[in-house]
C-alpha cells in the first residue's frame, strides 16, 4: 500500500491511504502522551533514582540525583533483598495456587447442570469478599486470629495461640486473607470460561467412554486455556505486589517473617528515608515481572501456532 505518489509536476504527495493514517496517529497521539507522563517518566524517573544518592536528607539540601552506581543495590542486598524476595516467591506461589484451586473447584460446582437453583444466590455470595476493600479485609482477618478473641481459635479449640505476631504462622495469615479476598476474581473468570466450552465437546467424550477427569484433562482445560493463562498472570502479578493486607496485619513482621518486596520498598524508602534504595527494589521488582510476563507471552504464541 503506497503512502506517498508523485504527481504530474514532479512533488510527492500523501495518498488517501497516508491522509487516513496520519489522522488516525494524531487520534492516538493523546494517548501516547498520557501513557508517557502517567507510566514511562515514572518508570525513568525510578531508575535514575535506582543509581543515585537520593535520600529525604539530600532532597531538602536540594541535592537532587546524585550519581552513585550500584550503591543502592548493594545496600538492598546488605538489607536482606534476598529474603525479601524468597518471601515474595512463597507469599505469590501459596496465594496464586491456593485461589486457582479453590477457584476452580468452585467454578465447577457453579457450572455444574446438576446444579440449577440457588447458582445466582451463591454466586454472589462467592463475590462479596472482592467487594471489600483490602484495608477492611486486613482488620477482619486479624480479629479471626485474634489470641484473645479470635474465632479461629475457638474452632481449633487452642485458645490464647497467637498467629499473626508468631513468626511461624505469621505467613499463613496474610496468605488466608489474601486468598478469602482474591479467589472471587479467580473463580468468576473461570467460571465465565467454562461456560463457553463447547459441550459437543464433552458429550462426544464421554460417548467415546472419557471418565469426568479425562474429560476435564483432556476437554475442559484445552478449551479454557488462554482464560486460564491469562487469569493467573493476572492474580500472579496482583499477589507480587500485595501491600496493604500485609502491612496492616504484620508489617512485615514478625522478625520479617512476611517482608516481601512491596514492605522492603516502603520501609526502606519512608522508614530509612533512602528513595534511592526504595527505588533500586521497584526496578527489580519491575525487571522480574517484564520477564516473566514476556516469557508467558513468548509460550502462548509458540502453543497458539501448534
Amino acid at each position: 500500500m503506497k503512502l506517498v505518489y508523485t504527481n504530474e509536476s514532479g512533488k510527492k504527495v500523501l495518498t488517501e491511504q497516508g491522509l487516513d493514517r496520519i489522522f488516525g496517529y494524531s487520534l492516538l497521539l493523546p494517548t501516547f502522551l498520557v501513557f508517557a507522563i502517567v507510566i514511562m517518566y515514572p518508570i525513568f524517573n525510578a531508575v535514575i533514582m535506582s543509581f543515585s544518592d537520593y535520600t529525604y536528607f539530600t532532597v531538602a539540601k536540594g541535592d537532587g540525583f546524585n550519581w552513585n552506581g550500584f550503591k543502592n543495590y548493594e545496600t538492598i542486598i546488605k538489607n536482606g533483598f534476598i529474603n525479601q524476595l524468597g518471601k515474595t516467591l512463597i507469599y505469590t506461589a501459596a496465594t496464586v495456587v491456593t485461589e486457582l484451586v479453590l477457584g476452580m473447584s468452585i467454578a465447577l460446582m457453579l457450572n455444574s447442570s446438576r446444579l440449577s437453583e440457588g447458582r445466582g444466590i451463591l454466586r454472589s455470595l462467592y463475590l462479596m469478599p472482592w467487594t471489600i476493600p483490602s484495608i477492611v479485609t486486613a482488620l477482619l482477618w486479624n480479629w479471626l486470629f485474634n489470641s484473645s478473641f479470635g474465632v479461629w481459635n475457638y474452632i481449633l479449640g487452642t485458645p490464647g495461640k497467637e498467629w499473626v505476631q508468631n513468626p511461624d504462622t505469621a505467613m499463613f495469615t496474610v496468605v488466608a486473607a489474601s486468598v478469602w479476598r482474591q479467589t472471587p476474581y479467580m473463580l468468576i473468570m473461570l467460571l465465565a470460561a467454562l461456560q463457553n466450552v463447547n459441550q459437543d465437546l464433552i458429550e462426544a467424550a464421554d460417548i467415546d467412554g472419557a471418565n469426568a477427569w479425562q474429560s476435564f484433562w483432556h476437554v475442559t482445560l484445552p478449551s479454557i486455556r488462554m482464560v486460564l493463562g491469562t487469569t493467573v498472570v493476572t492474580c500472579v502479578m496482583a499477589s507480587f505486589q500485595q501491600f496493604t493486607i500485609i502491612y496492616q496485619m504484620t508489617n512485615g513482621g514478625p522478625v520479617d517473617a512476611t517482608t516481601t518486596m512491596s514492605i522492603g520498598a516502603y520501609k526502606m524508602a519512608f522508614t530509612n528515608m533512602d528513595l534511592g534504595a526504595g527505588a533500586a527494589i521497584g526496578v527489580i521488582w519491575m525487571i522480574i515481572l517484564v520477564v516473566c510476563l514476556s516469557i508467558y507471552n513468548i509460550k502462548t504464541k509458540r502453543f497458539d501456532n501448534i
